[in-house]
């Protein structure tokens, strides 16, 4: 039989003590006695005592969970707005041609284009007349000149090229045809006065350059159906400059004078 040495069985016994289970004033066999009984005892009361318990680690607690934000003002304004209908993007897809279609209705279709003589009238209507007449000849501070207007007025093309050389003459005159329908126009009745662009205005224009203005506003603006100036060319009209001054005048007509205005070129009356 092994013998266990006493230093072994006071440990035992020691630590039986120290967990509070007895055996500490118990004697030490002496070494050989009983030696056989005590290491089997010692060997299971040793297995009894349950090891020393690990302390259980505390439960953590879970992070807590923030709420969404609300999406900013303009993300809702745009979820809440409503869609484009269906029917718009056909609409916004012709809508270029329709803008092109419009814009070719502002230009007039003009004989300018093979006529040397029109395309300089032309330029000089934009650069004189327009800004009264209008680009088209609709009005706006001078009377409108398109739709026959100018040819009714002045049936006869030595009266406008009078009418756009001396000007209007003094408020209240009546010019024009005298058997125009509705009776002849009045001087500065609801318009302005026209100025002269005879060779002693402020900003004359050669008799040609009249010529030229005069026939873009009868054959382009008014429609004149019988070109006359074209057909007699500028020498075949008479100067109305030299008789400006004469008693009745060609301008006025019946009752009408051609006396010139001193009007500032931006303040238009009538035709021309």
């Amino acid at each position: 039989m092994t013998e266990v040495p006493e230093h072994l069985l006071r440990r035992s016994q020691e630590r039986r003590a120290a967990l509070g289970l007895g055996g500490g004033d118990a004697p030490v066999a002496p070494s050989g006695e009983g030696e056989g009984e005590a290491a089997p005892a010692d060997a299971s009361q040793a297995a009894a005592v349950p090891a020393a318990a690990t302390p259980a680690a505390a439960p953590v607690a879970p992070a807590p969970v923030e709420p969404p934000k609300p999406p900013a003002p303009y993300v809702t304004a745009a979820l809440t707005r409503p869609k484009i209908p269906k029917w718009a993007v056909p609409v916004l897809a012709v809508l270029p041609l329709w803008g092109f279609v419009y814009a070719g209705t502002l230009f007039l279709p003009s004989a300018a284009a093979s006529d040397p003589i029109l395309a300089e009238g032309q330029t000089l209507y934009v650069e004189k007349c327009a800004g009264c007449h209008g680009s088209a000849g609709g009005g706006g501070v001078g009377r409108p000149l398109d739709g026959g207007e100018v040819v009714l007025t002045f049936p006869d093309p030595a009266d406008h090229i009078a009418w756009v050389t001396n000007g209007s003459p003094a408020a209240g005159t009546p010019y024009g045809a005298a058997d125009r329908e509705g009776g002849q126009h009045m001087s500065q009745d609801d318009w302005g006065p026209m100025p002269a662009f005879g060779p002693d205005a402020a900003d004359p224009l050669t008799e040609e350059e009249i010529v030229a203005v005069v026939r873009y506003e009868r054959e382009v603006l008014s429609g004149e159906e019988e070109a006359v100036l074209a057909e007699a060319g500028a020498e075949g009209v008479e100067s109305p400059t030299a008789e400006a001054g004469t008693e009745g005048g060609d301008v006025g007509g019946e009752g009408g004078s051609g006396e010139s205005s001193d009007a500032s070129p931006g303040e238009d009356d009538s035709e021309g």
